[in-house]
Formats: structure tokens, sequence, C-alpha cells
């Protein structure tokens, strides 16, 4: 199996258009993107689909139910979560719904919820005003994988056997050495396509390797944060299931020490608990 930039860039022209979605999602999303979108709206839009509103109903109360208590009703989830947030779950649903026939798709759900769930918190403990890009950007942030595990399912499967071995190497590292690209790299070019804005795509394309000048610095390493913190946890990717180093660089940029982080892992275990169980 090989691959080239120019075979990857080919292959990423199959995904420029949002992947067939149920005539639901369909128009949530037209809606998400009118300016005149509303919370009643939008949650009217999604109780069409009494299969994605449990999914909504699902994720804001793992998602925000340790700050704002239980969540009993589609509105009130839309209003929790925010637009963004909620298109994020959008479009995670449609591209996992597609591959989810491909062997990595559930844990890579459950690490995506675990990030989503840490970056909030840690926005939130911080005081930082953008908690919704936060925590949307943890749902988003291994999008690119999906696009991977569809092109070349080979090369995951035999990535999987070793994720767990001493021997493995961080999978973004294998990816650009057989690709010349990763899934930071896809995930930024996919989420472009779908019109996400930059203060997603960009934390996105930078989660493991950041330069040292950043358009969205605090963004970036808090969802750096967030992700290592879910490896941490038991929580992570099946290529790769080792914390790297990388952590203590954001630890540091954001100007937090081990007491941090360990406050931030005790209120992120006592909230995954409850996130499992809500999504049986």
């Amino acid at each position: 199996m090989t691959a080239d930039l120019a075979d990857i860039s080919g292959r990423l022209k199959k995904y420029e258009r949002l992947p067939v979605a149920s005539p639901v999602v369909r128009d949530v999303l037209r809606d998400l993107g009118s300016e005149t979108a509303s919370f009643e709206e939008t949650a009217r839009g999604i109780e069409r689909d009494p299969d994605l509103a449990l999914q909504i109903l699902r994720s804001a109360n793992s998602l925000t139910s340790s700050f704002t208590g239980r969540v009993h009703s589609v509105l009130q989830a839309v209003r929790l979560l925010g637009f963004k947030t909620v298109k994020g779950l959008l479009l995670s649903s449609v591209l996992l719904d597609r591959s989810k026939v491909h062997a990595g798709i559930p844990e890579l759900w459950s690490h995506s919820q675990i990030v989503s769930l840490n970056a909030k918190i840690i926005a939130r403990r911080l005081g930082f005003p953008w908690e919704e890009e936060a925590q949307t950007a943890g749902l988003l942030h291994d999008i690119g994988k999906v696009f991977f595990y569809e092109e070349f399912p080979q090369y995951y499967q035999e990535a999987f056997q070793l994720g767990d071995s001493i021997q493995a190497e961080p999978d973004w590292k294998r990816e650009r050495a057989m690709f010349g690209v990763d899934h930071a790299f896809v995930g930024n070019r996919l989420l472009q396509a779908f019109g996400m804005s930059r203060v997603l795509s960009d934390p996105v394309l930078f989660l493991h390797d950041p330069p040292a000048n950043l358009l969205f610095p605090e963004l970036t390493h808090v969802l750096i944060v967030a992700d290592q913190m879910a490896t941490a946890m038991g929580f992570g990717s099946p290529e790769f299931d080792f914390v790297e180093e990388v952590l203590m660089g954001a630890l540091d940029r954001l100007g937090l020490g081990d007491s941090d982080l360990r406050e931030f892992l005790a209120e992120a275990h006592s909230r995954s608990l409850m996130l499992e169980i809500l999504s049986l």
C-alpha cells in the first residue's frame, strides 16, 4: 500500500461535500447556516428524528450536566450546547455513521466525547469566554481519522495491533511517514470544506505539533491538554495509547502545572462515568 500527497488530495475531493445525510440532518445543518437560525427552530428540526433527538439529549447531559443540572428537552439541550456544538455533533454523526463499519470508529467517538468534555472543563476553569468553541473542537479534533479509516483500512488494522505496544510511534508521525500528511491536516481540510471557521480548524491542524506562533494559541493548547488527558484517562486512540510530551509544553503555555492537571483530571474522571452511562 502506497500513497503520496497527490493521491491524498485526490481522495479528499470526494469529501468536499458533506456525505449523504438524512433529510432531517440536512435541513438542520442548512438552518444552522442561516443568520436567522433560532434555538426553537433548530430544536423542532431535530425532534423530527427521534434517534437524533436522543443523541443530542445524551450529549447535552454528558457534556453539560455537571454545570447546569439534568437536560430534559431538545430545546434546552440546543440552548445549552450552542449552535457550534450542535453543528459539530451533526457533522460527527454523519461522518461516523457513514464509517461505522470500520474498526476503530466506536473508540474514536468515545475519545472525541471525552476530549470535548475535558476541553469544556479546562476552558471553564480558566475563565475563557469560548467554552462552546473548545467543546466543539474537542468533538471534531480527530475527524481526519475517519478519512484514513475509510480510505486505508488495511493500514489502520495493522496500526491498531501495535497501538498499545511500547514500540508504537505516535499515530500522526506514522501517518506523515506513510502518506505525507497526518489526520490533523486532513481534519483541517475537511472542517474548512464543511464551512467551519478557522477558530475550530486551526487548533485541529496544530494539535500534535504546534508552531511557536499560533492564531488561536489558548484554544489550541487547551485542545492539546484535553486530548492528552483523554489518553491518560484510558480513552486513547486505538493506534497510539500513550501520553505525549506535547502535553507539558501546552500546560506551560497556559501557565498551568501538575496540580492544575490533577484537578482537571479529577473532575473529568467524575464526569466520564456519567458520559459512558448516557452513551449506552
